[in-house]
Order: C-alpha cells, then structure tokens, then sequence
C-alpha cells in the first residue's frame, strides 16, 4: 500500500495537513511508530512528521509555569537547567527512559500520546498537575485545547487526542521553593528496562507533619492517576515507620480495587507496598 510523508517546518502548516488528512499517523521521536510499522503492525496511512518543527522543542519558563515542547527528547528534558532547578523529578524520570539512542530520538509528546501505563515521565507530570495543549485548525483558525494529563490518557494506549489535533506543549506551575520532590523506578534491567513499577511523590512537610502531598504510582493500574486514598491518609501526619508502612498498603489496596485479583497479585502487591512507603520516604530525606 502506498502512503504520503508529510514533513512541515511550521506548526501552522502542520495543522493544516492534520486538518486536510485525519486519517494521517503523527511521527514525533519514531520510537514506537517506525518499529510497528516494521512490524507490519503500524498505520498503513500518510505520515506527518513533526521533527522539523523548531517551535515546539523548547524548553521555557513564562511567568510561573514551565512550558515543554511536544517535541523535545527525553534528552532534552534531562540536560535542562530549568527542569533540573525547578523539576527535578522530570530530568530524573527521563534519564531512567531506555537506551542513550531511545533518550535522543523519543519525545515527551510522543511518550504521552502512547499512554503506555509504563512511561517513565508521565507519573511526574501528573504529579505536578500538568496539562496538555492541543490545537487543530477549523474554519480557517487555530481552535486551543487544554487538558490535565490525568484527564487526557484514559486508559492504555487511549487519549482524549482528536483527529485534527497535535499536542503542542506541556504546561505545568512551577512548585515552590519549599516542595520536596522524587522519581524512582523497578525494572529488569534498570534504565534499559520498561518499567515494572514507577512513581513520582511532591511533599511538603512542616514541623515533622506532612502539610501537602502528591503521589503517583506508574505501571500498577492503566492510566496514570494520584492516589488520593494515600495522599489523604498521609496530611497531618508525622512520616514515621508505621504511617509509611500504612500508606503503602493504602496503596496496594487501591491496586488491587482498580484491576481485581491476578496471578501476580502474590507478587505485585507487596511490592506496590513497599516501593511506594520508600517512594515517600526517600522524598521525605530530599533536601527542601
């Protein structure tokens, strides 16, 4: 079957071939995309390729919120000044993505669209509650939509993304100065794996007792949420071994409400429990 590549150097031409051929694939970083298409399990449609698009690989703090690029690598996301001085937890999510070869060709837009209930970076940004831009032209005009990314992956490999749209940016506030913050991750192989279990916590602590806490947990349900159970269990309270060990068995019981009982339950859910009391409390030892 024949197919057309597309290759805008603009974001407005782009939305104009997104408009003109929805049946089109959006290739960002390929990393998924092209390996489908090899495997003959990709889309046998057109091809707009967003690579050559400048505008939406940057990195930019306007006002108080931090704006990325759909575009930009998880190396870019790694090697930024501004997230590793005012998120760090997005740099150490994304050097914990793949291979070197993976970091620099994959996007976080791209990792997004893919709503694999394993990615790495989508656990911190939710936990920072950030949203996505999306935009697509109708009737001649740049039409703008804004969503949390809870909101937008609804379950695995499934998005909010309309036929016309491209996610543009990724826009979150930056936190304050006083917010304690960590990513950690469980794979076969560390960096090189796909995650087993991921997480990303925000905490805010004053006099011992937890003020403010965001808590995400990748790669145990399908779509990438706070456990609020957790987090409500947690305010007021001191972090002590006790209350971590509770929270964290909070959090395994979610797990099991959210996807029923399965041959690794035996397995999965005293790990959940575990990794996520040590999860909080490495966050808690971050220095504020």
């Amino acid at each position: 079957m024949s197919r057309e590549f597309f290759q805008p150097k603009t974001l407005n031409e782009a939305l104009k071939y997104r408009r003109d051929y929805q049946g089109a694939a959006l290739l960002a970083g390929g990393t998924d995309l092209v390996v489908n298409i090899h495997k003959g399990k990709g889309p046998e449609g057109n091809i707009i390729d967003l690579s050559k698009i400048e505008e939406l690989k940057e990195i930019e703090i306007k006002g108080d919120k931090i704006n990325i690029g759909a575009m930009a690598t998880f190396t870019d996301l790694s090697d930024s000044k501004i997230l590793m001085e005012k998120a760090m937890i997005i740099c150490k999510a994304a050097k914990a993505v793949g291979s070197p070869q993976i970091r620099n060709k994959g996007t976080i837009g791209g990792n997004i669209c893919n709503a694999s209930p394993a990615a790495d970076v989508v656990p911190t940004l939710t936990c920072l509650e950030a949203k996505v831009e999306l935009k697509s032209i109708i009737d001649g005009d740049i039409k703008i939509r804004v969503i949390a990314v809870e909101e937008f992956i609804v379950g695995s490999n499934k998005t909010l993304l309309e036929k016309d749209e491209i996610l543009t940016n990724i826009i979150f506030k930056i936190p304050s100065a006083d917010i304690r913050m960590d990513f950690e991750k469980i794979g076969r192989r560390n960096a090189l794996a796909i995650a087993r279990l991921n997480g990303a916590c925000l905490l805010n602590v004053d006099n011992n007792r937890v003020t403010k806490i965001s808590l995400v947990i990748g790669s145990a349900i399908s779509k990438p949420e706070r456990f609020s159970t957790v987090e409500d269990y947690l305010i007021g309270k001191e972090l002590n071994d006790e209350v971590l060990r509770k929270g964290g068995m909070l959090a395994s019981d979610y797990v099991l409400e959210q996807t029923g009982r399965r041959s690794s339950s035996t397995y999965k859910l005293p790990v959940i429990a575990k990794f996520t009391a040590s999860l909080i409390e490495n966050t808690l030892n971050k220095e504020d």
